[in-house]
């Protein structure tokens, strides 16, 4: 007994609970399977925040470390631990910077397509992703926009001969259907 008010525990079982169930959710809609629990020691110090996550079917919930999953599918359970931490939190906004960058194709694909659903649902956060790169053919939502940010050593010195109208429009021609 760590001497403290028992209903501390169960409103804590509760949060931790909301958070597994938010968390094991945007695993299953990937196809693999997540949850949070709470590692107790006598020690109270020593507790903390478990993540066991399965990515393939023939294995069982492995704890999140960075031995068994790679940096990819650490990546992933990162961001579906904030998405599920994002309904107990109140923000105006949210930034995501390149959590693609450590992914495969496959993972930044189901990372993409959870976050447009999340992110473009009536009353939530605005989120941000701010990434020097996407894979092309991803899924994007009537309410989203897209800002290229056009700057960096690799710009024309003349920023005039740079006309991203016109680089737009001529993109957009090349993807017509041929008659």
């Amino acid at each position: 007994d760590r001497g403290g008010d028992w209903s501390s525990d169960v409103c804590s079982s509760d949060l931790i609970a909301s958070i597994s169930a938010a968390f094991a959710h945007n695993f299953e809609q990937i196809g693999c399977a997540g949850e949070v629990g709470v590692h107790k020691d006598e020690d109270f110090d020593l507790w903390a925040i478990e993540i066991r996550v399965k990515f393939r079917e023939n294995e069982t919930l492995q704890q999140l470390d960075q031995h068994r999953q790679s940096g990819g599918e650490r990546s992933v359970s990162t961001i579906f631990y904030l998405m599920a931490l994002q309904s107990l939190a109140r923000s105006p906004f949210r930034v995501v910077d390149e959590i693609n960058q450590g992914m495969d194709p496959r993972n930044e694909r189901m990372v993409h397509e959870r976050m447009v659903d999340i992110a473009c649902r009536e009353h939530t956060s605005q989120y941000f992703l701010i990434t020097p790169k996407l894979l092309t053919g991803l899924r994007y939502d009537r309410r989203m926009k897209v800002l290229c940010i056009a700057s960096g050593e690799h710009m024309p010195k003349d920023h005039k001969t740079l006309d991203i109208k016109k680089v737009i429009a001529s993109r957009r021609a090349i993807m017509l259907p041929v008659r």
